[in-house]
């Protein structure tokens, strides 16, 4: 007993170490929605902005402010469904999720598409994660800013037309495949109930190079 006593108290330190760590990172980072087109955000002691405008239907500007000052400027030259921020990597500075519609090369019908922006040097936006395919069609999708790191909330329809819901996160580059949030009936075979089925049969790393769908060759990059 004697001996255990200070390797509890060694766990009982490290513990309350990792606990701190999170608290600390949680309260260096916080960003709340401002409407439906904008998001303020603070990091290590900056206040930061990001808005989205429409110029037309298939033209809009991403801007990026920190304090008043306008930092930088993107441009989306598609339908915009979706525009959410969050902190995908735990970094204390936010990602830029944009939701276009848009043809591709090698898809060239219309569909909705999911695209990662990064704030390069905390101030300038550049591409981060432009495959914009998941595992399935995309219908929409949010940012679940609950704790560190934030993750994405998909919608996505299957060849049957019905909807499922998938939680995804930023590993390196891509989105990594956590979960499912759709309970999916059982099969059964002679009255026994299979049970472990979902439709992602194993987790996955979504792959791009950047820019290849999306984005740089008509979007600003400032020098």
């Amino acid at each position: 007993m004697k001996r255990l006593a200070p390797l509890m108290l060694m766990a009982a330190v490290a513990l309350l170490t990792v606990t701190c760590s999170r608290s600390t990172a949680d309260a260096a980072f916080s960003i709340s929605p401002e409407g439906d087109s904008a998001f303020v955000y603070h990091s290590r002691g900056t206040q930061g902005r990001l808005s989205i405008t429409a110029v037309s239907d298939s033209l809009f500007f991403i801007r990026h402010y920190l304090a008043d000052t306008l930092a930088d400027t993107w441009t989306v030259d598609a339908p915009v469904y979706r525009f959410e921020c969050g902190d995908l990597n735990a970094d204390s500075v936010p990602e830029i999720l944009i939701g276009a519609i848009r043809a591709t090369r090698y898809r060239p019908h219309p569909a909705k598409r999911l695209y990662i922006l990064k704030l390069y040097k905390g101030q300038y936006i550049r591409p981060l994660w432009m495959g914009s395919r998941l595992g399935l069609p995309l219908e929409d999708f949010r940012v679940e800013r609950d704790s560190l790191p934030h993750m994405v909330h998909t919608w996505e329809r299957q060849s049957d037309s019905t909807l499922v819901e998938a939680i995804y996160r930023l590993q390196g580059f891509g989105l990594k495949f956590v979960r499912s949030l759709t309970p999916e009936p059982s099969p059964r075979i002679g009255g026994i109930e299979l049970l472990n089925i979902n439709h992602y049969p194993q987790p996955f790393i979504l792959r791009s190079s950047p820019c290849r769908e999306f984005g740089c060759e008509a979007s600003h990059f400032p020098s």
